[in-house]
């Protein structure tokens, strides 16, 4: 199979991302000191002691997000920075597409003490490592807050499923944040766009679904098959990047026109976003996995 970037659909925040997957409830946590900010210190801790007893060295690592004032003004519902950000990337969707070489990322494996450690292991060892190390992250979660889970990928799905319920709960039953998303769909559809739901989560999506869903599209139908991988799960769509350019210009002006639409949405909705999504992140190691 083609080696290309594996994608998995999301639920697009403003600068954080989650997706909705079903989870059980969860028994109450066991150890239940410390502030929630503190949670993700104790998980690798408790990580690091874990993996010395199954004889592996592993390093205690949160990890530190690279971001500029540019990008945290931004997710702070700053209207001149959103401006700027969209104008040149719009909703995020085809932007790598369109500029390949303009990657970036808010931290990386490579920056964690702990890949330098697993990659002086032969392979044999390494696979160990692999198996001790999920082994481990299972019960660091549990001993901390009381989460049970399975795999890396079960820990992914019921951070994405709380944050989700969170927004949920918090954000569409915020009766500020009702009005003006209302106030920002009746301006959107006044200039055309499709807005199915005004909910506040759904208003600050709703871009960013309407491309994804172009991109996705894409991707389906190129001539690599999606054969054998999870649900929700798609290859990249194989797009020259001045084909997706041309998809990006789209975006950057249905972007821009959101934001005109949300200025006021946007200034109330993402401080509490932010502050949600961190809040979410801590409980579960603080994005270190």
């Amino acid at each position: 199979m083609p080696n290309r970037p594996l994608f998995l659909a999301v639920l697009c925040l403003v600068g954080m991302a989650g997706c909705a997957s079903t989870t059980q409830a969860r028994p109450a946590p066991e150890t239940t000191s410390g502030s929630p900010s503190d949670q993700p210190q104790r998980i690798q801790s408790a990580i690091a002691d874990c993996m010395k007893q199954k004889g592996f060295k592993y390093v205690a690592w949160v990890p530190d997000p690279k971001i500029d004032d540019q990008w945290k003004k931004a997710v702070s519902g700053d209207y001149a920075a959103m401006r700027k950000q969209r104008q040149e990337e719009g909703f995020g969707v085809f932007f790598l597409l369109a500029h390949p070489d303009r990657k970036r990322a808010i931290w990386s494996e490579t920056d964690s003490p702990n890949f330098a450690i697993k990659n002086e292991l032969s392979p044999a060892q390494q696979a160990a490592y692999g198996k001790a190390l999920t082994s481990c992250r299972t019960q660091a979660i549990k001993q901390i807050n009381g989460r049970v889970v399975k795999s890396d990928e079960d820990w992914a799905e019921q951070e994405n499923q709380m944050l989700k319920q969170t927004l949920d709960r918090e954000l569409n039953g915020d009766p500020r944040l009702v009005e003006l998303a209302a106030a920002m769909g009746d301006c959107l559809k006044g200039k055309g766009y499709r807005v199915d739901s005004v909910r506040p989560v759904d208003m600050s999506n709703r871009g960013w679904n309407e491309f994804e869903d172009k991109k996705k599209r894409i991707a389906m139908n190129d001539d690599i098959p999606e054969k054998g991988l999870p649900r929700g799960r798609y290859f990249e769509p194989r797009l020259a990047p001045a084909a997706a350019r041309q998809y990006l210009a789209k975006e950057v002006q249905a972007a821009l026109d959101d934001l005109e639409c949300g200025k006021k949405f946007y200034a109330a909705y993402l401080p509490k976003n932010t502050e949600i999504s961190e809040r979410v992140v801590q409980q579960f190691g603080g994005g270190a996995f």
